[in-house]
């Protein structure tokens, strides 16, 4: 029998690094996006098939949660936030499919801390887990696996998370969570926004500049109206919007928007594909379009440096007063073979994190960036256990979802010579810290191919 899964050890360390942090934790966060894509992981491994007269189809975790409420007996008492939890998923209009509405449940479940509830439920339901779950595929139907599990989910409640709850019209598509801006607006009758109703959303084609919405650039063509006084305009009828305004007359509007972009510029790309099947159409969006593909191509600041929150400025650098020294946490390493390109950076990344889950036994060192080469030091000897000349450095970059670790890679002589390629990991303390790192690396070699 399996005493160890490399889900739960991915979930612990997920979790381990939120309990160190000090401020609420958000959507912005590095481990939100992994910690949630983890536990759906979890909840989906092993989920057995439906048989029905069609043959077997796939059934989601979702669907055995929103029946708890209903299955309880008479003696049995369930977690009243746990049942408004999945209350307010089944009324919500934003989640349509299985998957989605099981997404919003795991947002809602961490920031109510009830997440371990439905776990516990299904555990002490042997007709319900023997339905759902194969004992040996899955890690809720092994008994120590599960038992590690509940322990985590109880880890996890400690965590003080201050997610936008409302945030969760794409979460039928995908886990990327978009900019989502609350507004208000003085009272009027007409925003001066123009709409066109996509694949049941409203999305804005064009703002009169002398319209209230046009202020400071609140609203922007490609932006998506996803609430208007707390109603949510997904798969709303095109009348909506003007009766919702005429019923509210005299008061100030409520409006919650979903941005086209994130900060830096790039375009959240499930709006990126709705606007390349319109831009052809309207001309404002094609600009949309247009722009944002001359930022990811060649803008001021090197993509592999961009987040989502960053604020669009020019490249950060150590003054001379600073020091290019960082105490920061060394990963591990995988050979990249004879390719050292930046499109080495994604895969390598991803295998160092799967070699390595255990975040707690990652190798506190300090780096230098010297003048012409990369020195690494174990803190606790600073014994120098590798370095590296920019000559030898190829690539670096890091993963827009790790983006408080970065890599290099680095071959075993000049790297324009170099028949065979390692890619190292590090950890900064911050995003804003591994962002430094690289375009001080970048520095130490002009060349550098960068990745987003």
């Amino acid at each position: 029998m399996s005493v160890s899964d490399p889900l739960l050890k991915k979930l612990k360390g997920f979790i381990y690094e939120l309990r160190t942090e000090t401020r609420p934790v958000r959507d912005e966060n590095t481990y939100i996006q992994p910690l949630c894509e983890t536990i759906e992981e979890i909840l989906r491994k092993g989920l057995k098939k439906s048989t029905s007269l069609f043959g077997l189809t796939k059934r989601d975790y979702w669907t055995w949660i929103e029946s708890i409420p209903d299955s309880v007996n008479g003696n049995e008492r369930i977690n009243p936030i746990f049942s408004m939890a999945v209350t307010t998923v089944k009324a919500s209009g934003k989640a349509q499919t299985s998957q989605g509405k099981g997404r919003m449940f795991i947002r809602i479940a961490l920031q109510k801390k009830v997440l371990p509830v439905p776990v516990e439920h299904i555990l002490k339901n042997t007709k319900l887990i023997g339905q759902w779950y194969d004992p040996v595929e899955s890690i809720i139907g092994d008994d120590i696996l599960s038992e590690i599990l509940m322990s985590l989910l109880f880890e996890a409640t400690e965590i003080n998370f201050k997610l936008m709850l409302k945030n969760s019209s794409f979460l039928d598509e995908t886990w990327y969570i978009p900019r989502y801006r609350p507004y208000e607006f003085v009272p009027c009758r007409d925003l001066g926004i123009h709409l066109q109703y996509v694949c049941g959303r409203a999305l804005v084609v064009a703002v009169n500049d002398s319209g209230v919405a046009a202020e400071d650039s609140k609203v922007e063509p490609g932006d998506i109206l996803d609430e208007l006084y707390g109603d949510s305009l997904k798969g709303a009828r095109k009348g909506k919007i003007p009766s919702l305004l005429k019923q509210n007359q005299g008061w100030p509007v409520y409006l919650s928007v979903i941005k086209c972009k994130y900060q830096d510029g790039r375009i959240y790309p499930p709006i990126a594909d709705i606007l390349r099947q319109m831009n052809k159409d309207l001309v404002s969006l094609h600009q949309i379009v247009e722009q944002a593909e001359k930022l990811e191509s060649g803008g001021r600041v090197p993509p592999h440096a961009l987040l989502p929150r960053d604020d669009y400025e020019e490249v950060p650098v150590p003054s001379p007063d600073e020091k290019a020294v960082y105490k920061v946490k060394y990963i591990g390493k995988t050979n990249v073979g004879s390719n050292g390109s930046m499109s080495q950076i994604e895969g390598a990344v991803e295998a160092i994190v799967k070699e390595n889950p255990d975040v707690t036994k990652y190798q506190p060192v300090t780096i230098q960036l010297a003048e012409t080469e990369i020195i690494s030091t174990l803190a606790n000897t600073e014994e120098v256990f590798q370095r590296h000349s920019y000559t030898e450095i190829s690539s670096c970059g890091r993963r827009i979802d790790y983006v408080s670790y970065f890599a290099y890679i680095a071959g075993d002589t000049t790297c324009t010579i170099s028949k065979q390629f390692v890619c190292y990991l590090f950890q900064a303390n911050s995003d804003s810290e591994a962002k430094l790192i690289l375009c001080s690396i970048a520095q130490g070699f002009g060349r550098t191919h960068w990745f987003v």
